[in-house]
């Protein structure tokens, strides 16, 4: 990666981090869960981590592939909107290795409404379903940053490499600069 798109890279992080600061508000704590596997882009699971979260999300990212993770809750309209986004990119760039993997706040309480939202939009990769609390403590793991809401994400290179990341809405401008790279 060249000097000046390392730059821009870094540019547009350090203002969706500020956006982000400035728009949202802590989200409210509660459990995990888990599912079943269908198919498509990935195959589709809904996980309880039994063990540290940080291991379960990790291990379903794949080598050679980018690997968006994103935190999402079933009441967060703007991840719904983030959801058709990224379906809309990943169909008009198929040249580009791109998985997710969602991590859904809502905890244990909210599984099914999860499932429902997974299932109707059709959301056929994995999900990690876990309070807000375990999702913080994998975001700031990750990143030294707190998970302040959501939508938010991290974005991995296809040698499982922390890209960058982000707490706001998904940037498709910022995620085709990085993976076109």
């Amino acid at each position: 990666m060249n000097l000046f798109h390392a730059i821009v890279i870094l540019l547009v992080f350090i203002s969706l981090q500020a956006c982000s600061e400035q728009n949202d508000t802590p989200l409210p704590k509660k459990q995990s869960a888990q599912h079943e596997q269908s198919a498509s882009q990935s195959a589709g699971k809904v996980l309880e981590p039994h063990g540290a979260i940080k291991n379960t999300v990790l291990n379903e990212l794949q080598t050679g592939r980018w690997e968006l993770v994103m935190f999402w809750a079933t009441y967060c309209p703007v991840c719904k909107r983030d959801f058709e986004k990224l379906a809309g990119f990943i169909k008009d760039n198929p040249s580009i290795p791109l998985t997710i993997v969602g991590v859904v706040t809502d905890g244990l309480s909210s599984k099914q409404k999860a499932l429902r939202q997974i299932d109707e939009r059709n959301l056929n990769y994995t999900h990690v379903l876990a309070d807000f609390d375990r999702s913080n403590e994998l975001y700031q793991d990750i990143t030294q940053s707190k998970l302040i809401g959501v939508p938010s994400q991290l974005l991995y290179n296809t040698k499982n490499e922390l890209a960058g990341f982000s707490r706001n809405a998904i940037d498709l401008d910022a995620l085709e600069i990085i993976v076109y790279e």
